[in-house]
């Protein structure tokens, strides 16, 4: 079974809006398009200036999940 199979990811990009000195944020929904439990896990590629929330869980069959990823640019340029 594919990932396509089980999620639908909303949307496939995530866009931030940019402004110096500024924690920015953007939701991301994962929808489990299943009969079953999907277990999810997020990894960031920046810890120190991006997170995830949640970055992992169970998605219950036919629920939505919506995670909110955070960029904070406060320490670039410091």
């Amino acid at each position: 079974m594919s990932n396509n199979e089980l999620l639908k990811i909303e949307p496939m990009y995530l866009q931030f809006p940019f402004e110096l000195k500024k924690q920015m944020s953007c939701s991301l929904n994962l929808t489990n398009k299943t009969d079953n439990n999907v277990a999810f896990k997020v990894k960031t590629t920046n810890p120190k200036n991006y997170c995830v929330r949640p970055n992992y869980g169970l998605i219950l069959p036919k629920s939505t999940c919506e995670i909110l990823g955070l960029f904070s640019n406060l320490f670039l340029g410091d």
